[in-house]
This record gives C-alpha cells, structure tokens and sequence, in this order.
C-alpha cells in the first residue's frame, strides 16, 4: 500500500528513530527504503542488520535529492511517503488518515509540509520534509527532489500546481514536544511527524561549526532534549 523512502548520511540515531517509528505506528502493508549515501559509520552497519528494511547503499554519495529520486524509482507500492531522514512518525493511523487527506480532492496530487502561509509566489510553499504522492504521477510526469531552477519547496509544488492539480498543504501546529526545535505536522488535528530542523545536514558540520545561524552546540543539546521526549523512549524500547 505505502512505500516509505528516507535517504541518509551519517545519522544513525535519527535514521533509528525513523525506523522504528515506521514499525511502531503503521498499520497498512508497507515497505521502507533506506537509501544510505556511503556513510560508512554504525548507521550503516545498523541498517545492514535490518532485516525488514530494503537498504540501497550507495558506494559514494550522490546528494540527498538524487537519492531520494533513486528510492522512489525502486519503490513497489501506489503510495509514496518521503520523509527526511531527522523526521519520524507520531502516532497510529496516520496511514489511514494520510490516504483520506490526499483523496478527499479528487485534483490532489501531493501531500506536503506546508511551508508560509503568506502569499504562495513570496515564499517557499512547501518543505521537503515530508511529502506523499502516487508514485506512478511522480515518474510520469519526470519530477525530481533533485533542485533545478527553484529548490525543492518550490520546485514540487510548481510542478504539480503548473498540471493544474493540487497540493494539499500540511501547517505546523502546536508544539506536542515541548521547547523542540523542529516542527509537528497535524493530520486531523493530532500530531503526525516530527521534523528536526537540520539533524542531518549538522553530520556534516564540525563541533564548532554552525548551519545558517543555528550553532551545533546548541542542536546537540536539542537533541539530547527531543531524545528524552516520553514518545521517542518508547519509540525507541
């Protein structure tokens, strides 16, 4: 029913979260595919180990986009679920409850984190956080998560939106980890994925170092916090 297609370099505790919060909140038959971007740390050995994980890894890294773009060509399933690989699932039927959301329009054809709510041409519309489509749309019409002219936020929703079809925006909501840095997307007013602003993209920084203005000092102690979250101990049990 549901393809769930993350790619990942050198994160081995969120990648785990990922993971396991697959198995712990889905209800309808699925498959996860990991594309690892020649990590060559113990997130790879952790997802070699995984039995129930169809794990495309890669002998050098071919950038986060393209690999999505790998998985969701490999993918078995009408429905794809991408998710960035510091995002995780929150609760059950959110299966379910995505499917509805994505067919209550008939002219739907992607389900995406909602970027601004301020006028659509100021702003990047969507997040590649997390995005669900047919897969079938997704190669007919030759879409990419690879940037082009627009960054991904953009160039997605331009892509659909420029066939005359829609895409249905998911906003972020309140704050069901308190104090968190990262957004929670609400599907039917519940809190449905978490996503870490920057987990994968500080692997690359050093201890000292920053991305944007965000000091990676100060996402490692985010991280820690998130960690200690009730949920993600017993995602993680």
């Amino acid at each position: 029913m549901i393809s769930i297609v993350t790619a990942s370099f050198k994160c081995p505790d969120w990648i785990e979260l990922l993971v396991k919060s697959v198995r712990k909140f889905t209800d309808l038959p699925y498959e996860l595919i990991v594309v690892d971007n020649d990590s060559r740390d113990n997130s790879l050995l952790w997802l070699a180990s995984q039995a129930d994980i169809r794990l495309l890894a890669l002998t050098h890294n071919i950038g986060h986009g393209a690999g999505l773009d790998w998985g969701i060509r490999k993918a078995r399933y009408k429905y794809v679920l991408v998710m960035d690989a510091d995002a995780h699932l929150q609760r059950l039927g959110w299966d379910a409850d995505m499917i509805d959301l994505y067919n209550v329009n008939p002219d739907t054809r992607l389900v995406a984190a909602g970027g601004s709510q301020r006028v659509i041409d100021s702003c990047k519309p969507i997040h590649a956080c997390f995005q669900f489509f047919e897969r079938e749309y997704f190669l007919d019409n030759k879409m990419s998560f690879v940037p082009g002219q627009h960054d991904v936020g953009r160039k997605n929703y331009y892509d659909v939106t420029g066939r005359g079809h829609n895409v249905e925006r998911v906003f972020a909501g309140p704050k069901f980890y308190p104090d968190a840095y990262g957004d929670e997307y609400y599907i039917n007013g519940q809190p449905t994925i978490f996503h870490m602003w920057y987990g994968s993209r500080m692997a690359r920084i050093p201890d000292d170092g920053k991305v944007d203005n965000y000091l990676k000092s100060d996402y490692e102690a985010n991280k820690r916090h998130i960690f200690s979250m009730p949920l993600v101990r017993r995602i993680l049990e």
